[in-house]
């Protein structure tokens, strides 16, 4: 099968990661392209075996840019054309009568996109993001990940609790609550904030406010993700809104306790003991430091039951499937 993706972002961030991971996995087995405005940078680590299409310079609204794009795209001739986020599936809607294939969008999260009511075929990435959609037919496939190796060692008991927090510097990511929670911890503790974004140093001003700066540091991007879960005691999701976090689903392969606020993908995956209110993260905080052995039996046990429906694998095979079965539709 010939399968086009089309991502039309300009930053690296969790659907970025997501189309990324869909095509190396998907070009072990299918010929897959990648149409992208982005730049090499900004897409993560591409298999060698995706054929990647830049276009620069792309304004949505010219006719001119948009016949180019409907030509590269019967140029390439694919199956099917998917589409990730509202921009993307915007203009492949608009050019839907000029391309000589059918298409499907995948709505990554459960914030406002009107354009996804007007398709024929749809992927969620999770229950929340498909109630949103007002549509006859919409298939829910969770985001996953092909796991790697980490290192294996003995932790030392400290008495210090390693939390840990991972994701783009950004205000729906929550990280300055998560900050004002940690001022009001009384036990020993060091939380570490892995990410870049325009929030940087308004969080570094607010870790300065609550004097905290030999307890909460921002470590900036890091590639050692699995490994630093491992590592830490906690890992912390304090988001305002998510698809399905990428984060959470690493958190199932390789963290030791996982806990997040009450987001969409997380209501959905995680039990009630792993889930906190937003102005309850230092009292959940407090209970895991009292009851932590606890917490990690009952996290491993779930990730034992759950982790596997998450291989990155598996979720292809889903998306297979439904490509199948919108081409068979398409007669």
């Amino acid at each position: 099968m010939r399968i086009c993706h089309f991502i039309a972002s300009s930053m690296f961030g969790g659907a970025e990661r997501v189309v990324s991971n869909l095509c190396n996995e998907m070009s072990k087995e299918e010929e897959v392209h990648f149409i992208t405005f982005d730049s090499p940078e900004n897409l993560g680590h591409i298999s060698k075996d995706v054929h990647i299409h830049y276009c620069k310079e792309f304004k949505r609204y010219n006719i001119f840019a948009l016949w180019r794009l409907a030509k590269l795209i019967n140029d390439i001739s694919p199956d099917i054309v998917h589409t990730h986020g509202a921009k993307a599936t915007r203009i492949v809607y608009n050019i839907r009568h000029f391309i000589h294939t059918p298409f499907v969008g995948t709505k990554h999260n459960a914030r406002r996109g009107k354009i996804f009511n007007q398709l024929s075929h749809v992927i969620a990435v999770s229950k929340e993001a498909a109630e949103s959609i007002r549509a006859d037919h919409v298939e829910v496939i969770y985001n996953g990940i092909a796991p790697v190796e980490v290192t294996h060692s003995e932790k030392s008991s400290s008495g210090v609790l390693h939390l840990l927090a991972i994701g783009r510097l950004d205000k729906i990511k929550g990280f300055d609550r998560l900050i004002n929670a940690c001022s009001k911890l009384d036990f020993p503790f060091v939380l570490e904030i892995v990410g870049e974004g325009s929030e940087r140093d308004i969080l570094a001003r607010l870790i300065r406010e609550n004097r905290l700066e030999d307890r909460v540091s921002l470590v900036g991007f890091r590639d050692d993700i699995p490994q630093r879960m491992h590592d830490a005691d906690v890992v912390v999701m304090s988001s305002i809104s998510e698809g399905f976090s990428l984060v959470m689903v690493e958190a199932l392969f390789y963290a030791n306790i996982f806990v997040s606020t009450p987001v969409s993908g997380a209501v959905e995956i995680l039990e009630e003991q792993f889930l906190m209110p937003p102005d309850k993260i230092a009292e959940k905080l407090e209970d895991i430091h009292l009851h932590q052995e606890y917490y990690k039996e009952d996290f491993k046990v779930l990730q034992g039951r759950i982790k596997e429906q998450f291989l990155l694998k598996n979720i292809v095979k889903q998306h297979i499937d439904y490509y199948k079965q919108i081409l068979k539709e398409q007669g």
